[in-house]
């Protein structure tokens, strides 16, 4: 049994409107990583047409057929070699006149396998596409998905790949390195959903960005970094994917997605982009400022834990909203909750040292107390200027929760029950901040506050290695204003647990 997968990214110079140059180094390239061993290729988005085209007019003479001159020439690679490959193009479909910017599959055979239609599509000349179970197609590894570059920045995508088989996700690209790091968006997509990620970016200046820095990467289904590949040229990057048992790795990925309880989640279905008045809807608090402080323990003892910018009548010209880990002394605790005014209020975990009933996490402010109660997966509170959310840390690891608990109105959404936030906890914590509401959590060891980001920029963290406190003061008001990914179907996201999530019946591999 063969225990690796040989996989071959085309990091390609693509100029801008040379169609012709394009195409004939994209097929030199495939037939060079061919050559070299690779059994799956992945060229980037629009490999050749170039990318930034002003609307329908200036990418007119760039479109073709899907199965047009640029796959005709690869399907003679790939039957010739016996090898898949993949790659982006800017696609005309004859029967409607419509363009979408596309990625094809095509098998050993020279047959179309796969083609997906970009779901975050362009918005000056590109149609999105649909989801459809022709953006997955089988190998003798295993499932495979493709998704396209911006596909992947909001999590329901991804998960919806993972949920219909795909243990490896190849993504064609062209991300410039400015703004938001795609390599971690990438990683955590991985890592939330146990699969594997492939993402073949582009080099060269294009238009109107530069991408000689952008990296193509790959990373395994836990999050191993096999490649992380920058070219001022164009270059054939080959990587080794490990397999168990000569299949793409799966087991870790149906262990994820069986611990998914799509009760928990079920208003990810809601439609609410383009509302005027989000708080309207749902009675929000007026937006304003919160100060968010996260207090991690030393082991010096109760008495010197709690800050003095936790005294009464310091920050009033803000709410706070203090976090707690998990196992914090009831001592400390008591002393924090005698403290509350009408500004402040307190998320904690499990107490050490008070009654079993305590280990359940709960909130408390001025007004009252409330406690999220076993089996609950998350409660909400409005606090001030904010809707807060407690949810169990296990819950808040699948995409879908947040996405779900931001469309019902939450501004911040609180973590609980963390035992550790470790760099890959970190990462899948931060990226839920995509999805336009603050994410929070306190372990023992350290915290962190993960704001979401502003256009195209990195997601803002506060973070605390240790004992002490970490603090982030946010405005809830913009938080208000959100945009979802709702192009996903939504019947395989709320399906119960007997969705078929393995490609191979019975089977798992690794």
């Amino acid at each position: 049994m063969p225990d690796r997968l040989i996989i071959g990214l085309l990091h390609l110079d693509v100029v801008y409107k040379s169609t012709r140059d394009n195409r004939a180094a994209l097929v030199a390239h495939a037939q060079e990583a061919a050559e070299r061993g690779a059994q799956v290729i992945v060229a980037p988005e629009l490999a050749v047409s170039g990318y930034s085209f002003d609307g329908r007019g200036d990418v007119a003479g760039q479109v073709e057929v899907l199965q047009g001159e640029t796959f005709q020439a690869l399907a003679r690679v790939a039957l010739q070699h016996g090898v898949t490959i993949c790659t982006g193009l800017a696609e005309r479909d004859p029967a409607t006149g419509i363009y979408y910017n596309s990625a094809v599959a095509i098998g050993p055979d020279g047959c179309l396998a796969a083609f997906h239609r970009k779901i975050a599509a362009e918005r000056r000349w590109a149609c999105p596409g649909f989801p459809s179970p022709s953006s997955l197609f089988d190998t003798p590894w295993g499932r495979m998905g493709v998704l396209i570059c911006a596909d992947t920045y909001y999590g329901l995508l991804p998960r919806s790949m993972a949920l219909q088989g795909a243990d490896l996700l190849l993504v064609p690209s062209n991300w410039p390195p400015s703004g938001l790091d795609p390599r971690k968006i990438w990683r955590a997509r991985a890592l939330e959903n146990g699969m594997g990620v492939v993402a073949c970016n582009r080099t060269g200046m294009d238009r109107s960005m530069d991408c000689r820095e952008g990296s193509s990467y790959a990373v395994t289904h836990e999050g191993e970094i096999l490649l992380d590949g920058v070219s001022e040229k164009s270059r054939v990057m080959l990587l080794s994917y490990p397999l168990a048992n000569g299949k793409l790795p799966s087991a870790h990925r149906l262990d994820i997605m069986e611990r998914r309880r799509p009760e928990d989640f079920a208003s990810v279905y809601l439609h609410v982009n383009g509302l005027k008045d989000f708080s309207g809807l749902w009675g929000l608090p007026p937006g304003g400022p919160l100060r968010i402080r996260c207090l991690v323990p030393s082991s010096r003892g109760a008495s010197e834990e709690v800050p003095r910018e936790m005294d009464p009548g310091v920050n009033e010209d803000s709410h706070t909203l203090l976090v707690l880990p998990e196992g914090v002394d009831s001592h400390l605790l008591e002393k924090l909750l005698k403290r509350l005014n009408g500004k402040t209020a307190v998320v904690a975990g499990g107490v050490r040292g008070a009654s079993p009933h305590a280990f359940h996490p709960f909130y408390a402010c001025a007004k009252g107390r409330a406690q999220l109660l076993p089996g609950n997966p998350w409660m909400k509170v409005d606090f001030g200027p904010a809707r807060v959310a407690l949810v169990s840390h296990e819950t808040l690891m699948h995409p879908e929760t947040v996405v779900s608990l931001s469309k019902e109105g939450c501004d911040v959404v609180v973590a609980v029950g963390v035992e550790s936030l470790h760099e890959d906890a970190r990462l899948v914590l931060g990226v839920k901040s995509l999805e336009r509401s603050v994410v929070v959590a306190a372990s023992p060891h350290g915290a962190i506050i993960c704001e979401p980001p502003e256009g195209h920029a990195p997601w803002k963290e506060t973070s605390l290695n240790g004992s002490g406190t970490c603090t982030s003061l946010v405005d809830t008001a913009p938080l208000r204003q959100k945009t979802f990914q709702d192009r996903v179907n939504m019947e395989i996201l709320l399906k119960p647990n007997a969705l078929q999530w393995s490609s191979s019946p019975g089977e798992r591999e690794g």
